[in-house]
């Protein structure tokens, strides 16, 4: 890679081919320096301004262009309000840095010559910044933009607002910086500059508990939300919310058995808590009540699990939910063995799922999104059917019955297909119908299930695909919050969490589900950063846990408990936290802990 001057610009090219351009401005010098094969820091020097834009041009028409958990490539899928193309009516989208998972990220990449090129801006956390990318005839334009501001339209949650603006005081040198390959992945030249800017902010960071304190606060957290209903059905209630002075079970919409109830996940953790201390009769109990209640409460006429108990409403049967009831049902059998008990219907439950999931197969291998009660499709696009693949993968490894596998095989490979045709993944957050970071997380999970099942490379390879994509949704800073902010008094960190789709630019902990397949990821390819990345998350993960001392907002909360998500953004209140202290975060960590315990040991805490 080498550059050269044109008049206040700065031209780079590689073996002749002129890739993209660095634009000046007047009465400012602009300073390059390598820091890494295709990193650059730019830094522009100018009289003391309060308004500055570093821009590039590429030299190529971009077939594909992404800002990290905002914009993937114009995004458009779904029926929810988002960011839509690169401009809005005419006018190009300018976005609060702290949108993104990388601070001001621009990404875009084309064709030069026979050169699969990608080009990212991106700038410094906290820098009072904005970004900007929109085509412009045959080229494509990024930019870093001062003052922070968000216009045409600000994004709110389901609707678009007014413009945002601020004002900076003047400085003297804007740095941001810049990441080049030539040789880039189609759809995926982010690669390189996500691991620069992940790296970039890492520091030694720990948790305030150790892993036994957080095991015990989960199983706490589990039983409080334990409740056997008076028609003899008992389950795990979705979560807690705060009502006239004390935090209450949700009293409709109570029991899921995956995705945010986890309801057989957490059964599975207490009947694991009884494996471990027999004399905890309790959580044995409750671990066998909730799995039973569900296999004779929630069973429909068609022959499989329903992924809700909610009498007397008509809800849909998910992809995302059987597929993880599915594997939950299968270990539920094996525990049950350690406790001395015979559990066929779990093992049957499981196996029934996967029955439903080759006879509702597509000829392309997909599976719909949900159901209806009596088998019929109710919403048939979304990624998210690739959880369904996972109990099958399951089956297979259990039964040696080559048709689980050929179905889960055949899913996937429409799936990843779809990944790399597309480069995002879909419909995976139930209740919001956008490109996001669910979606994908049965991909990576499956990817690396077949790669211990068959061995073949091209599993590894596209189970690290997916970690990539999913590592666009993971935070690489810690963001600063006013003290006049709820997060901001709590001194909540940023990095290492994950924002939940192009619709709700919230953060979450939800990446604490995959956290077994990065240590296995980065075993299996001898890269550390698989293993930077978990521990990430785990630590962001375990913020604002409960010891039930804990007190947000003027409320203290119950042990075990935690917010579902956080707003880093001003699409809701900034800096706020959600205050819905819903199942599944605890349901995650306990999984974690029982299947990569010691990796979690070594993180370290206070």
């Amino acid at each position: 890679m080498e550059w050269s001057c044109r008049g206040k610009d700065i031209c780079f090219y590689h073996q002749g081919k002129q890739l993209l351009t660095l634009i000046g401005k007047e009465k400012c010098k602009d300073e390059l320096r390598k820091i890494g094969i295709g990193i650059y820091e730019w830094r522009r020097i100018c009289v003391p301004t309060s308004q500055m834009e570093m821009e590039i041009h590429t030299a190529f028409i971009p077939d594909f262009y992404m800002i990290p958990g905002i914009n993937y490539n114009g995004n458009g899928f779904g029926t929810f309000c988002e960011y839509t193309d690169d401009r809005y009516h005419g006018f190009p989208w300018k976005y609060g840095w702290h949108r993104a998972s990388v601070p001001a990220m621009t990404q875009s990449q084309g064709r030069i010559a026979g050169l699969s090129v990608s080009t990212t801006l991106l700038g410094q956390p906290n820098d009072h910044s904005c970004m900007s990318m929109y085509k412009d005839g045959d080229y494509m334009v990024q930019k870093i933009i001062w003052p922070e501001t968000e216009e045409p339209r600000q994004l709110h949650l389901y609707r678009f607002g007014t413009p945002f603006y601020t004002q900076m005081d003047k400085k003297a040198c804007f740095v941001s910086y810049l990441v080049i390959e030539t040789e880039a992945i189609p759809k995926m030249g982010y690669k390189k500059a996500l691991e620069f800017a992940f790296l970039k902010e890492d520091s030694k960071r720990i948790t305030s508990y150790s892993p036994k304190q957080i095991e015990k606060l989960g199983i706490t957290f589990a039983k409080n939300l334990y409740t056997e209903e008076a028609d003899g059905f008992c389950g795990f209630n979705i979560g807690l919310y705060y009502e006239n002075g004390a935090w209450r079970k949700r009293s409709a919409n109570k029991y899921e058995i995956g995705w945010c109830g986890q309801n057989a996940l957490l059964a599975n953790a207490l009947l694991r808590e009884a494996v471990c201390n027999p004399t905890d009769i309790e959580a044995k109990e409750i671990g066998f009540s909730v799995l039973d209640s569900w296999i004779r409460y929630a069973y429909l006429p068609i022959g499989v699990i329903h992924s809700y108990y909610d009498p007397g409403q008509i809800r849909y049967l998910e992809a995302c939910n059987m597929g993880t009831a599915g594997i939950a049902y299968f270990e539920a059998y094996d525990l049950a063995k350690e406790l001395g008990i015979k559990k066929e219907s779990y093992k049957k439950t499981a196996y029934d799922i996967c029955t439903f999931a080759i006879k509702h197969q597509k000829k392309n291998g997909a599976f719909a999104k949900c159901w209806k009660e009596d088998g019929s499709v109710a919403i048939e696009e979304g990624t998210v059917g690739a959880f369904l693949a996972m109990p099958l993968i399951e089956a297979y490894k259990r039964s040696r019955d080559a048709s689980y596998l050929a179905a889960a095989v055949h899913a996937l490979e429409h799936y990843y297909a779809e990944l790399e045709e597309e480069g995002f993944t879909t419909a995976g957050a139930l209740d919001i119908f956008s490109i996001d970071k669910e979606s994908s997380i049965p991909l990576f999970k499956c990817a690396i299930m077949l790669y211990e099942v068959t061995r073949e490379e091209k599993w590894l390879l596209r189970a690290e695909n997916a970690a990539w994509y999913l590592s666009t949704w993971q935070y690489t800073c810690t963001e600063k919050f006013n003290q006049d902010t709820t997060l901001g008094q709590t001194g909540y960190d940023s990095y290492g969490g994950t924002l939940v789709s192009t619709v709700h630019e919230g953060m979450d902990s939800f990446a604490l589900s995959y956290i077994p397949e990065l240590y296995k990821l980065s075993k299996y390819t001898g890269k550390s950063i698989w293993t930077k990345r978990a521990n990430a998350i785990w630590i962001n993960g375990c913020q604002h846990l409960s010891d039930g001392t804990l007190v947000i907002n003027g409320k203290e909360r119950p042990a075990g408990s935690q917010d579902e998500s956080y707003e880093l953004s001003r699409q809701s209140v900034w800096g706020s936290c959600s205050e819905w202290l819903v199942a599944w975060p605890g349901a995650f960590r306990l999984d974690a802990l029982a299947k990569c315990r010691n990796k979690i040991e070594e993180i370290g805490y206070d």
